[in-house]
């Protein structure tokens, strides 16, 4: 269980730091001029362009390796993402009856968005994010069985799984150990995600 303090906390660091950038840049570029939104999409576009795993390595490589340097590089491309897609429903937003009501009655920008806009990004974003979860441990997991990660003697999954390969012909419980949580965990965060969906969606409600 110690192993998993190191995956858990990159996981909610990174993606709560990338959700909040996230939320703060499409909401700009959604309801921003045109000039603004199409300069964001060209730095989300950029970003997204590297391969992540390439990205990942240059990153912490000019860092080092460190707690720091993953959450850093996770932020970094994970935030895209979740811009695009608060940028997306911001922009339908804009453009409905009601908010053009809103306007004439004299409401300003940062009402809307506060309390138009706002809770109706909420909930896509927290479905994104508990799927997510999963997909970070195992970076996580994966950036440390390769050494890139945090050091010794702070516990980690992936350092489990790494000083297990070592000995995989002699002890190959040890593997088994450290992947078992690795396992529960991104099963049990996708459940949660899958849960969520269902919360929010009242499409998919109404069909079930």
């Amino acid at each position: 269980m110690m192993g998993g303090r190191v995956p858990l906390l990159v996981a909610f660091a990174s993606l709560g730091s990338s959700l909040a950038a996230g939320l703060v840049l499409g909401l700009i570029a959604g309801f921003g001029p045109r000039w603004l939104d199409n300069l964001l999409l060209l730095l989300f576009d950029t970003i997204r362009s590297f391969p992540g795993i390439i990205f990942a390595l240059a990153i912490i490589g000019l860092l080092g390796p460190s707690l720091a340097s993953m959450i850093f590089v996770i932020a970094i491309t994970s935030m895209p993402i979740y811009a695009r897609v608060v940028r997306t429903q911001t922009e339908a937003l804009r453009n409905s009856e009601y908010i053009a009501a809103e306007r004439t009655l004299g409401a300003g920008t940062m009402r809307i968005l506060a309390v138009h806009v706002l809770p109706n990004v909420i909930g896509p974003l927290l479905i994104l994010v508990s799927m997510d979860v999963p997909a970070v441990i195992a970076v996580e997991a994966g950036l440390s069985f390769l050494g890139l990660g945090v050091r010794p003697p702070t516990p980690d999954w992936g350092a489990i799984l790494n000083d297990g390969y070592n000995y995989i012909q002699q002890t190959p419980w040890l593997v088994v150990g450290g992947g078992i949580p690795i396992v529960l965990a991104t099963l049990g965060f996708t459940f949660l995600g899958e849960a969520l969906r269902d919360m929010f969606d009242p499409k998919l409600r109404k069909d079930l």
